[in-house]
């Protein structure tokens, strides 16, 4: 019995510390300049990976079937209308522009969920300039060919397969394993990637048991959000009556700035699990 209240006590310690946090660290602040940023990089990104699978002769359905799966319905409709006026007519004169962009406003949204980590540790930023600047469009590059990389793996099938077992012999377990990890993969990949942000990103090293609380909580909570927000704006909220035209950019703006809310608040999380621990 007693081991119960101190369960529920050092979990209802862990709620208010991270109430406290909140306010104190400016989250709210970083994720509105996170969300700004990715807002910035979304449009040219896409027009990247359309040129990517394009030079694969991959299918570029994938990628639309990935936006209706992840965007609230009315920013799909702004994302797949940019699609047919931009990308649609293989027109990519703006590529390298393109490029440009991405790298860098990604890599300043990167550089704003750094600063809240450290916010989250209580550390200075002690890492040279150039370092933190490498670590930025690293993380940048890291995320672009996991997309990428997730938006192919459906590709490869069984023809593919059975093409390359005639010049290399295949087993065929790996037929039944590429299976597996074309269910599994997307995942997989989400939690990976966001496992590694908050190993990597702060200027203090985190081991993966340390980080696990926080990936979790922002792998659920982003579900959550998702489903939560779709609903909002579909029978709540009318933001054309608001903003007109604009609408569907506060829309997605909206979405990404409470997706980095998530995505800080699982940093403080596995910050605060560090300090009741100890």
């Amino acid at each position: 019995m007693d081991s119960e209240l101190k369960e529920k006590n050092k979990y209802s310690l862990i709620f208010k510390r991270l109430i406290k946090r909140y306010n104190r660290h400016d989250i709210s602040a970083y994720a509105a300049l996170m969300a700004f940023f990715l807002t910035l990089s979304l449009f040219p990104f896409l027009i990247i990976l359309f040129a990517i699978l394009g030079q694969l002769s991959l299918d570029t359905n994938l990628i639309i079937s990935a936006i209706e799966l992840f965007f609230p319905p009315e920013v799909h409709q702004l994302v797949m209308e940019f699609i047919r006026q931009n990308i649609i007519l293989r027109d990519y004169s703006i590529l390298s522009l393109s490029i440009i962009g991405t790298l860098w406003a990604s890599s300043r949204g990167i550089r704003a969920l750094m600063l809240s980590l450290n916010m989250a540790y209580e550390v200075k930023e002690t890492r040279n300039y150039l370092i933190v600047k490498l670590i930025d469009v690293f993380y940048t590059i890291l995320i672009i060919i996991g997309i990428v990389f997730l938006l192919t793996l459906p590709n490869i099938g069984r023809e593919f397969l059975l093409f390359v077992d005639d010049y290399l012999t295949i087993n065929q377990n790996i037929f039944a394993l590429i299976n597996i990890i074309k269910i599994y993969a997307l995942p997989i990949s989400i939690v990976l990637i966001i496992t590694t942000l908050y190993m990597f990103l702060p200027n203090k090293k985190q081991s993966f048991k340390k980080v696990i609380p926080g990936t979790i909580f922002t792998v659920f909570g982003w579900t959550i959000l998702s489903y939560l927000f779709s609903l909002f704006v579909n029978y709540i909220a009318n933001f054309s009556v608001i903003y007109g035209s604009l609408s569907t950019i506060i829309i997605l703006m909206l979405w990404l700035y409470f997706s980095s809310i998530i995505l800080i608040l699982g940093g403080e999380l596995n910050s605060v699990f560090k300090d009741t621990s100890e």
